[in-house]
């Protein structure tokens, strides 16, 4: 299969990487608008370096998207539309419009179009997600060090949309009321955010994401009937908790390690062969953006 990664900034840099280790799989070119920079990754990565994204069309299968949010909308619709499946990287687009434009053009033209949340494919995500049964409560907390990437959208489309998603693939119910509040500290943009989410069939999410953190914390607790679940996504390790016959039972979720992004590459590449509905899809990506982009609304409203 010949695929491409367009934008190889830091992540899409390890998209590339991955590509070019996966079995059957060529990397036939990466492209980027910064020149030295596609001619570095290409050569590294022993590929062709291109800085226009259409000069792919007709040559690849399927495309990895890591440009700023901002252009997902208008390279990925051209890119659907020239008979190219697509990977694009989280959030799914700027606004809901741009989300809308693509899930319409993947489905005219009859492509795959995959969201990059990557941690639905965590190892551990994926054992929680196999004992949930009816999520009552969620308390996550993601902080990170600060880094100047990705300052054109602010730390709820940065990173706690990562978190919005797997609540979303969890609870699988609307969102009834949001409360929010964020502030800016080494951006223009929010980079410390709380959220507070209730869901139409009662269950209670409380979000806390930061960029301008000392530590990295990537930590997610779910209660249900009978059960705690806890969840370290970087250590992809956790536990559940349980009560079963009046006696309290601990049991550790110690899934095999891997790396999440190779196994979201292998799930794209699987849909793309097979023709199949992909794991994340674009409505998955939708709901995620609709709803962080309700708690950024809220933000709004506080900080006025």
């Amino acid at each position: 299969m010949r695929v491409a990664v367009i934008g190889v900034g830091h992540l899409g840099r390890q998209h590339a990487r991955l590509y070019r280790e996966l079995e059957g799989v060529e990397l036939t070119a990466v492209v980027d608008i910064l020149e030295d920079r596609a001619a570095e990754v290409a050569e590294t990565y022993e590929t062709t370096p291109l800085t226009n994204f259409r000069d792919v069309f007709g040559k690849v299968d399927a495309v990895s998207l890591a440009v700023p949010t901002s252009e997902h909308a208008r390279i990925g619709a051209e890119l659907l539309a020239n008979g190219i499946d697509v990977l694009v990287e989280k959030p799914i687009g700027a606004d809901l419009e741009d989300a809308r434009t693509l899930i319409r053009r993947a489905s005219e033209y009859g492509r795959i179009l995959q969201v990059g949340h990557v941690e639905r494919f965590n190892p551990v995500v994926c054992a929680a997600t196999e004992i949930a049964t009816q999520p009552q409560f969620f308390e996550i907390h993601r902080l990170a060090e600060f880094s100047p990437r990705s300052l054109d959208i602010d730390v709820v489309l940065d990173l706690m949309i990562h978190d919005i998603d797997i609540v979303l693939s969890l609870t699988r119910a609307p969102a009834l009321e949001v409360r929010a509040v964020g502030i800016p500290v080494l951006s223009e943009r929010a980079d410390i955010a709380n959220a507070r989410v209730e869901f139409e069939n009662g269950c209670v999410a409380n979000f806390t994401a930061s960029r301008v953190s000392f530590e990295k914390v990537r930590k997610l607790r779910f209660f249900q009937p009978q059960a705690y679940i806890s969840v370290d996504y970087a250590a992809q390790k956790g536990k559940i908790v349980s009560v079963r016959m009046g006696r309290i039972t601990e049991r550790k979720l110690e899934p095999t390690m891997e790396e999440p992004l190779r196994l979201e590459l292998k799930a794209f590449l699987h849909s793309v062969r097979t023709r199949s509905r992909p794991a994340v899809t674009g409505e998955d990506g939708l709901r995620a953006l609709e709803l962080a982009m309700r708690i950024n609304e809220e933000i709004g409203r506080r900080s006025k």
